[in-house]
């Protein structure tokens, strides 16, 4: 329960300090699945880049704040809640619909879904208005080290401002 309201706090301040640092705030949640099925929950926070209002494919800059809530398994160490903060670059379409990131996460503990302390974050969705989806993949490849690296994938929705 302590580390979930000190992500809510840490989601808050992002919230606050937003509309400062960037001209894009969301916030996102939903499954997050690793192998064998296993699912929990995952919340995100993003902050991102202003974007110029013409019709060409552009770069911003993206951070975000998560977490992944712990699953009780007998057979792999997923009984971990993990929280990440991550930085990187969202490329946007033309039409300012599409989208796609890539991120270095840090994470706060090690689970056989997240192997290491550092882990790639790649995520692609759609927004309109103020609604955003995405699917999100997270692992590190198996470049970082770690064990087994089963990795995070999920499908998140959520708000937009």
């Amino acid at each position: 329960m302590q580390s979930i309201k000190l992500g809510l706090v840490a989601a808050a301040c992002l919230a606050t300090c937003a509309p400062a640092l960037a001209a894009g705030f969301d916030i996102t949640a939903g499954p997050s699945v690793t192998s064998s099925e296993r699912t929990t929950g995952a919340v995100f926070a993003s902050v991102f880049g202003d974007r110029p209002f013409d019709d060409h494919i552009h770069f911003e800059p993206i951070g975000t704040l998560g977490w992944v809530n712990s699953r009780h398994t007998r057979a792999d160490d997923l009984d971990h809640e993990v929280f990440l903060a991550a930085g990187g670059v969202r490329v946007v379409s033309a039409n300012h619909h599409w989208f796609v990131s890539e991120q270095l996460a840090a994470t706060s503990t090690r689970t056989d879904a997240l192997s290491s302390r550092f882990e790639f974050m790649t995520s692609g969705g759609w927004e309109d208005g103020h609604l955003v989806v995405m699917l999100r993949h997270i692992s590190n490849a198996h470049l970082l080290g770690g064990g087994e690296n089963l990795g995070e994938t999920m499908l998140l929705a959520g708000l937009r401002w």
